[in-house]
This record gives structure tokens, C-alpha cells and sequence, in this order.
């Protein structure tokens, strides 16, 4: 429970503020609760007035007291009186507070339950309130409102549309509110925008959005707030694109000035090799290799995307860039994330390219001693054209004589640094990344505008997509006679659950799961788990035991979301499979269907699964390419998590909702790339506030050259 009353204005304990402030300078913020502000990420004055509300609440309606509706949330003005406090049954630390509200003949119950210790003691009884809580009603048959906040009319009318922030436990919202707005009064001024004014807009300058999002005004549309589509929203969100499409389109124009390796002789080699194959390319994949030629001719460095979607053919164009770069003389290094995945792209590039009598190495954790010495020194002398590794290939000791090609596996998966360490191994080496991350074509091309992409949007002649089927937790058992049909026919299975150890529920953890697994159904089998408790070395075991067949049933958590081929595997059940994005459920899904035999995913919900949450899943049984995963996904999470990019804080865009957006990226784009023009460099002093923002995004870790 919350009490409002009269508050006064915060301000510096000492002298004039600034952005840069210390939001413990502030009045009414102490050291212990610029701590816990700090733990949110509100260190500075800046911090603290970009924290914007999680949601509002509307205060102008008013219902009245005698028509309050149970499961609804309402406002009602009445004389707050009876107020008792005592201890929680059970939980005498807790402490429970209830009273009552009346106008005129009417009263209703309020009740407040673990009250904060700063209020108790202080609830105002005998006074005219206005109350906003959420109405239910006991078995009796009596309404009440639970967990109302209080205002004091007696202290002034309240905002009309009431701001909420996501704070500390025991962090007064009205307090907070308060310095936050005081200090934006302060600090106006000095909020700049990375918009020129020149530039021809309709949005906000960024401190008056500001403002209207920490105090809307009484006209203001809650609805519209809450969905993050009001004017003041959407200006944020094109301020900070306009930044972040400068720093892209002033990274693209430096990199087509970078010097690079010209790679073009290695036609020869390439075309006998890919005459030699039992297959044919699709046409994603010669289309990928004509882009790639096109830039591995040029006298600048090549970085490239190969975006497509699981078993689509990456890492045969890869193999083609790499028979490319060495045919002209030049070596390669491919890193892949793990040591199973290395090894596999090593085994295959023997398996393909055999014929071409092209040594291959590989170089991972495991390879030691005299070995990795004879590695070494074969890679400093130019005597091993191509290596395969994880990130022991980065390493401080590792030189490479004449690297002319840098490929990256699951690029996702490394840092930025990493990528650049790769690419250091020699100067002007071309780099080419991977992934099966799905991303939406219209997306990539925005946001990862410094990069060349090639998509790769078709599956090879032959490969059938993975038959979903959607299932119940009661249906457990269909799900396990399908899986026992696949292990009769010598196949393998994988199980996916999300917890690892969860003993009351046998099929929610990995552990419970295993062992039930183990005792029934599957008990003429092998199974064994896998999950990120257990190190790099015993996963990697439990993976290569799983390949090689001596294990049949795989029970993991999403640690096999990135894996190695295993052709054998051609069922996979993922249990609580709402609880999995769209995307990672893809990504899941495509462990499975790596041979020729048909492949079937099992989703299954749980008890705890809603309509809605099946509905989506049900998108899964229509949704079969990594594209229309992406699509779907993105409509349904917003700015989430879909590229992966904000878990490594990739990208720098905090206001940005992907979807909502998407016409203010490509307007950003234009009017990024006409600014550019007319101002080059960005000297100008009407990009004053542009190379500002640039420079926090560089601050903050993001690298104009990693943004992929």
C-alpha cells in the first residue's frame, strides 16, 4: 500500500546538476538507495531520467462506491476510517492492514496484505481519499478492494494519469516520480538530440518526450502509453535510431575504404570441386557464392553475413569461399563454438574436399604437447592452408603466415572481441559469418546495415521439413510410444525440458525425467543427460557418445539448441514447450531431419498452458521455415530477444520495438544516409548531438564493425 501526500520537490544536496550527476547527490537518495538504483541500472542523473515508467494508471474515472464490479480495477473517492494492523497468521513478520471506505450508507472492505514497514502506523484514518485498487469478493459474498494506493484529497488533486516504475523493493513510487521530474527540470537544457534540426521531422525534441512520459498531461491516452505508442515513445525510439543508422552507414562507407586480400584465383579449384560433388547447389547457394566471389574479388575487406536457416547449405558455401581463398594462396581459419562442432566441420571438410588434397587442421583445447607445437608452427610458416577450431585458435600464441579468409560458425555465440581477434590474425583478412539465428529478410537489412548478407532461403532437393505435432502433458504417453517407434527403428531421440532438477515433478526436470525414462519406457536403452551445470568437457562427452550411438534417448535443457549433425536423431519432444520463444523452438526442432529419414518434433504443454500460449504453439505446425518463424515470432514478442543481440548488448537501442518500428528504421535509414551526405564526416556543429550519441553507444561497448 502506498499513501500519497504533499511532496516536495527534489534537489541537489550541492550544486548545479548535470547529466553526469550521481543520482546520490540527489535529496531524498541516500547510499543505500543509490545502491539498489544502481542495481537497476540508475547510477547518474542521465540514468535516472531515461528510467521510464513500466505502465500507467488512468485516476480521472471514478466509479462509484456501491457499483464496484468483482475482477475488475476502479477509483472511488471515500472517507477511509477503521484502520487495523496486525500479524499474518503464520507470518507474524508480515503484517496485515484492513479498514474500510464509506460514502454515505455504503462501506466496503479494504485490505492490504505484508504492508511495508514504512507505512505501518501511518495509514490516514478520518480522511476523504481517493482509493485505486483491485476489486474481488470473498466466499461471503462481501466486495473488497485489495492492495488499494491511497491519495489525500486534503493534499491536492492526483496526476490523472498516474505513472509506475519498475523500482527497488521499499522505493516510494511518489518519491521517486518526484526527484525524477525535479531532476529533468534541472537538466533540460542539457538533453540534447542526435537529430539535427535541419533534418525535417514530426517528433519531439527528447527532453520534452521526456517529460511527457514521467508526467502525461490530462489529456494523455493511458491505453496508448501502456502499448508504448505515443508521440513521446515514438520519438525516443526515432532519436535513437537516427543515431544508431549514422553509425552504421558511416561504418559501411569506412569499410568500402578499408584495404582488404583480393582473392581471385582460385576458379580452377573451386570449379572442379564443385563439379565433383554427388549433389547439386540450390539456387540460394550459387546465388550466396556469386555474392561472395563478387567481394572476395575486391580490393577491400569482405564482411559478410551467410544468413540461413538450419541444414540449408552454409557450410557448403563456406567450404567454397575456403577452397577459394587457398586456391589463390592464401590459408584459412574456421571457428566454430564448441569442440564437437569444430571437429565436425573438420570431418566434413575431409569428407568433401578429400579429393582436393588439401591438408585440414584442427586445433581445439584437447590438442596439446607436441602436437599443437608441430600446429603452430605449420600455421606460422604457411604449410597448413586451413585450420578448424574453437577459440583456441585466438589465442596469444597462434600467428597465422597468410590468413586471406576468417569464418565464423554460430557467430552469435562470440563476442566482439573475438571477431576482431580472428580478423587480426591477418591484416586485410576477408571475414564470413554464419548463422542459423531465424531473422526476418526486412530486419537483418536494417538493422545490420553495415554488413553484406546473403540469404540462404532454400532447403536442398530431398530434405522434407520436421513434422510438429502439438500434444498435452496428458498425452505423455503417445509422445513416449512415438519415440520408442523411432528407437525400434534405430534411431535416436532427443527430450528437452526446462529445469534440470526438479524432484516433485517427474517430467518437468531433466534429472526426474531421466530416471522415469530409465525405469519404463526406455529402460532397454541408453539415456543419458546433458545440461549447463556440467562442464564444456562432460557435455562434449555426453554429445560424441550420443553421435557416435552408443546413447540413444538425449534428456537435456536448450543446451542442445546448437549442436552437431547427428543424422541417426529423428525425433525430438520438448516438454513445457510453451515456455520456449518460437524461435528457439525452431532452432530445437531443426536438432532433428539432418538425414534422409522423415523426422517428427513433439511439443508438449503443460497443465499451465493457456489458450493463447497454445495457439502459439500451434504456429509451429505451419510455421516450418526459419523465415516464417522469425515473422511470427517477432509479431508476437516485439523487440524481445529475437536477434540474440541484446543478450551480448550488440545493440545499443533501448526504445526501439521491432516490430512497431519498422517504418521508423527505414525512415531513420533515409534521412541517416541524406544527413551523410550533406556532412561526411559528421564535423559540422549541427551534428553536435549525433556524434554525442554515437560516442555513449561506443562508451557503453557497442562496436560500429561487430554489429553482426
Amino acid at each position: 500500500m502506498r499513501a500519497t501526500d504533499a511532496a516536495k520537490p527534489a534537489i541537489p544536496k550541492s550544486g548545479p546538476l548535470s547529466l553526469e550527476t550521481s543520482v546520490v547527490t540527489l535529496s531524498g537518495i541516500g547510499p543505500k538507495r543509490a545502491a539498489a538504483l544502481a542495481e537497476r541500472g540508475i547510477a547518474t542523473v542521465r540514468d535516472l531520467i531515461f528510467h521510464l515508467p513500466s505502465r500507467y494508471q488512468d485516476w480521472r474515472h471514478l466509479t462509484p462506491l456501491g457499483a464496484l464490479v468483482p475482477g475488475t480495477t476502479a477509483t472511488v473517492e471515500a472517507e477511509l476510517g477503521g484502520i487495523a494492523e496486525r500479524p499474518m497468521r503464520g507470518a507474524p513478520w508480515r503484517r496485515l492492514a484492513s479498514g474500510w471506505l464509506s460514502s454515505g450508507a455504503i462501506r466496503v472492505r479494504v485490505v492490504w496484505f505484508n504492508l511495508p514497514g514504512y507505512m505501518r502506523g501511518k495509514l490516514p484514518s478520518g480522511e476523504r481519499v481517493l482509493a485505486h485498487g483491485r476489486v474481488t469478493e470473498t466466499a461471503e459474498g462481501n466486495i473488497e478492494l485489495v492492495q488499494p494506493e491511497i491519495h489525500l484529497l486534503s493534499a491536492g488533486t492526483p496526476p490523472p494519469v498516474r505513472p509506475y516504475y519498475n523500482l527497488p523493493a521499499g522505493m516510494s513510487q511518489r518519491v521517486f516520480a518526484g526527484i525524477t521530474r525535479s531532476a529533468l527540470g534541472e537538466v533540460e537544457q542539457q538533453v540534447g538530440s542526435s537529430i539535427p534540426r535541419e533534418v525535417h521531422h514530426d517528433f519531439l525534441p527528447v527532453a520534452q518526450a521526456l517529460a511527457g512520459l514521467h508526467q502525461p498531461s490530462a489529456d494523455a491516452d493511458p491505453d496508448v502509453l501502456n502499448a508504448e505508442r505515443s508521440r513521446e515513445h515514438l520519438s525516443l525510439a526515432f532519436d535513437e535510431l537516427f543515431a544508431f543508422e549514422l553509425a552504421l552507414s558511416l561504418e559501411r562507407e569506412r569499410a568500402a575504404q578499408r584495404p582488404g586480400i583480393a582473392i581471385e584465383g582460385g576458379a580452377p579449384k573451386t570449379g572442379a570441386w564443385l563439379a565433383s560433388l554427388p549433389f547439386r547447389l540450390t539456387g540460394a547457394q550459387e546465388r550466396a557464392i556469386g555474392e561472395i566471389s563478387a567481394d572476395l574479388k575486391r580490393p577491400t575487406q569482405m564482411n559478410r553475413m551467410l544468413l540461413g536457416d538450419v541444414g540449408s547449405g552454409k557450410t557448403l558455401v563456406a567450404f567454397w569461399a575456403a577452397v577459394s581463398a587457398i586456391g589463390s594462396g592464401y590459408q584459412v581459419a574456421m571457428m566454430a563454438p564448441t569442440e564437437l562442432l569444430a571437429e565436425q566441420h573438420h570431418a566434413t571438410f575431409q569428407r568433401l574436399c578429400g579429393n582436393l588434397g588439401i591438408p585440414a587442421a584442427l586445433l581445439t583445447g584437447k590438442v596439446q604437447g607436441r602436437a599443437r607445437a608441430t600446429l603452430l608452427r605449420g600455421l606460422n610458416s604457411g604449410a597448413v592452408p586451413i585450420v578448424f577450431g574453437t577459440q583456441a585458435i585466438i589465442q596469444e600464441r597462434v600467428r597465422v603466415k597468410g590468413l586471406g579468409l576468417g569464418i565464423i560458425d554460430e557467430q552469435h555465440r562470440f563476442g566482439v572481441f573475438d571477431r576482431a581477434k580472428l580478423k587480426a590474425l591477418g591484416a586485410g583478412a576477408n571475414l564470413l559469418m554464419m548463422t542459423a539465428t531465424p531473422i526476418p529478410r526486412s530486419l537483418a537489412l536494417s538493422l545490420f546495415a553495415n554488413l553484406n548478407i546473403s540469404f540462404l532461403d532454400e532447403l536442398p532437393p530431398g530434405r522434407t521439413p520436421v513434422e510438429t505435432l502439438i500434444f498435452s502433458e496428458a498425452d505423455l504417453d503417445r509422445v513416449e510410444q512415438i519415440v520408442r517407434g523411432e528407437l525400434v527403428a534405430g534411431h535416436r531421440a532427443y527430450y528437452v525440458l526446462p529445469r534440470i532438477d526438479a524432484p516433485d515433478e517427474e517430467m518437468r526436470s531433466v534429472a526426474a525425467a531421466a530416471e522415469r525414462l530409465r525405469r519404463s519406457t526406455f529402460r532397454d536403452y541408453r539415456v543419458e543427460v546433458m545440461h549447463g551445470r556440467m562442464n564444456a568437457a562432460d557435455k562434449e562427452r555426453v554429445m560424441a557418445r550420443f553421435r557416435d550411438g552408443a546413447v540413444q534417448v538425449l534428456v537435456a535443457t536448450t543446451v542442445v539448441e546448437v549442436g552437431i549433425d547427428v543424422p541417426e536423431a529423428t525425433v525430438i519432444a520438448i516438454i513445457a514447450a510453451e515456455r520456449y520463444g518460437l524461435a528457439q523452438l525452431h532452432q530445437l526442432r531443426g536438432r532433428v531431419g539432418r538425414g534422409s529419414a522423415a523426422a517428427r518434433c513433439c511439443l508438449v504443454a503443460s497443465g499451465e498452458a493457456d489458450e493463447p500460449a497454445r495457439e502459439r504453439l500451434g504456429l509451429m505446425t505451419t510455421c516450418t521455415t526459419g523465415t516464417q518463424v522469425a515473422e511470427a515470432d517477432l509479431k508476437l514478442r516485439g523487440p524481445g530477444d529475437l536477434l540474440g543481440a541484446r543478450q551480448t548488448g550488440a545493440l545499443p537501442l533501448r526504445f526501439v520495438h521491432l516490430v512497431r518500428d519498422d517504418r521508423l528504421i527505414y525512415r531513420s535509414r533515409e534521412l541517416a544516409e541524406g544527413w551523410l551526405r550533406k556532412d561526411p564526416d559528421l564535423q559540422g556543429p549541427s551534428s553536435a548531438g549525433a556524434r554525442e550519441a554515437i560516442r555513449r553507444m561506443l562508451s557503453l561497448g557497442f562496436s560500429l564493425g561487430d554489429v553482426g
